[in-house]
């Protein structure tokens, strides 16, 4: 990029885009499980969903993630539940995620991560608002 003299708002705004490019970046993320969830907005949901569940302590079967996805995906966005319930058997194959019969009702599959996901996971979050922190301590100094 050329050097340009830019006003403190649009430095601001390149430095929040930089830094979101920067947490879903292939160049600065290598952990295959955040990888794969991050190779559309409906793994990544997914990914995301499966996390919130199992820090809550909640079960989450298979259609439940299909519909939490679902209320936050714009219509043209949608896949279909075959679409969406393939997502999850790939994770289970990869070993990302495992299903098991639901302790509340047996006729119920819940999904739960593996501790490898868990692990990226939490290595994610922790590298984001490390990330997050570093750009604040630097627009303070700016």
């Amino acid at each position: 990029m050329e050097n340009k003299i830019w006003n403190i708002d649009t430095k601001l705004k390149i430095a929040q885009i930089d830094n979101h490019l920067l947490d879903i970046s292939k160049q600065s993320i290598t952990d295959e499980v955040i990888n794969w969830f991050q190779q559309s907005s409906i793994h990544w949901m997914s990914g995301l969903f499966i996390m919130r569940y199992y820090f809550t302590n909640e079960e989450l079967s298979k259609q439940l993630l299909v519909e939490e996805i679902n209320k936050h995906i714009p219509l043209e966005g949608k896949k279909t539940v075959t679409t969406e319930i393939k997502y999850i058997d790939d994770a289970e194959t990869k070993k990302f995620v495992i299903i098991l019969p639901s302790l509340v009702d047996n006729r119920k599959r819940v999904i739960k991560p593996t501790d490898i996901t868990i692990n990226s996971f939490s290595n994610w979050f922790e590298n984001y608002y490390d990330n997050l922190k570093n750009f604040f301590n630097l627009q303070k100094q700016v």
